[in-house]
């Protein structure tokens, strides 16, 4: 069956969902324009995670290899290719910067103020921009085959290209989480903030690859691979946050403790239950029993619940920090960015089509 209709029905819904989210944020911003910057962040921060994944899997790929990418490479190419829309989603939230952070305002006592303050910020918000999308184009556009990586010649590249993005995203995970509450200090923060980015991208990839998987004898060990792949991803994702929180209960410091006590009581108990045990642990059940990990319909909804706890996580991360937070704002925020994003991954995935109606030996035929 052609894949054509059911990518239709995604742009018309995509397109609908972008509409409503778009006026919702539009009423949000007119009735409570901080209420909106902080939701339209972790809107931001969540879908950030898609394009981000998908480059770095590339890399990863170029540097060890696997079949894995014969399957994954369109859907890949899809997440890379939402990279400028993703990027510069930020703007609508760091427009309100004194909103979202304390130290624009240099509050006394604040000792870092050489590097939180707002030309700092933004200028290395600037930078990430321009360094992630030269990234994603080195993804798409390095000569590689649809199944091999890069030429041997050319995986330095690769290799600092990793580098450059693990060092990039730790430093925008201080400058847009952490500094959230700048009193709070944890070292491993931002390798929490880039397991979370990671996991998000994989799952979105790996839930497309389930809902629309290819008719090849080795598609569905492929989808297997890159659900152990996103199993180990989620299980490490969740021990560096246990860690961090035991390392903050044993510390028991007065600068670190406040950082939990509202996000352990009240409403934000559920939404952690709903991160770490609906979007953590049932998913990593599903995905560590191997023949789970073959069957489309448990892959996907352990990928849709994975998304669910990740977006949770957002919000569990950045919003306690603040008043009661406007829940519909970060809704139709979420709604917004995704109905954006879905339709760039739409409209990747139809080129993907494209170029293969003029390759016949191409992906998904019967020598993929």
């Amino acid at each position: 069956m052609s894949p054509r209709p059911a990518r239709q029905r995604t742009h018309l819904a995509a397109l609908a969902v972008l509409g409503l989210g778009l006026l919702g944020c539009a009423v949000g911003a007119i009735l409570d324009a901080p209420g909106f910057f902080r939701a339209w962040l972790c809107g931001f921060l969540f879908w950030l995670g898609v394009p981000l994944a998908g480059v770095a899997l590339v890399l990863v790929h170029d540097l060890s290899g696997g079949a894995w990418m014969t399957t994954a490479r369109p859907a890949l190419g899809a997440a890379v290719a939402t990279m400028p829309l993703a990027t510069l989603a930020g703007i609508p939230a760091f427009v309100g910067l004194g909103a979202l952070y304390g130290w624009v305002h240099a509050p006394p006592g604040l000792a870092n103020t050489w590097y939180l303050n707002s030309g700092g910020f933004v200028a290395r918000y600037a930078a990430y921009v321009v360094l992630w999308n030269l990234l994603a184009a080195f993804a798409l556009w390095a000569p590689r085959g649809r199944a091999t990586p890069i030429a041997p010649a050319l995986s330095w590249l690769s290799g600092v290209g990793l580098v450059l993005l693990a060092f990039s995203t730790s430093f925008a995970a201080i400058d847009w989480m952490l500094s959230v509450e700048p009193s709070f200090w944890s070292s491993i923060f931002p390798m929490i903030a880039g397991a979370g980015w990671f996991v998000t991208g994989l799952a979105l990839v790996l839930l497309v690859i389930a809902l629309a998987l290819p008719e090849i004898v080795d598609a569905r060990n492929h989808m297997a691979d890159l659900a152990a792949i996103l199993f180990a991803a989620v299980a490490v994702d969740a021990y560096l946050e246990f860690m961090q929180f035991v390392i903050v209960w044993e510390g028991n410091l007065a600068r670190e403790i406040p950082w939990y006590l509202p996000r352990l009581s009240g409403g934000w108990r559920a939404v952690l239950w709903l991160s770490g045990g609906l979007g953590c642990g049932v998913p990593a059940l599903v995905l560590l029993w191997a023949p789970s990990r073959r069957r489309r319909a448990a892959v996907a909804a352990a990928c849709l619940l994975v998304l669910l706890g990740r977006a949770a996580d957002k919000t569990w991360l950045v919003l306690p920090a603040y008043a009661p937070p406007p829940w519909w704002l970060v809704a139709v925020a979420m709604l917004a960015l995704g109905g954006g994003m879905v339709l760039l991954f739409n409209a990747a995935l139809r080129r993907h089509d494209a170029l293969l109606a003029m390759r016949p030996f191409a992906w998904g035929s019967r020598h993929g």
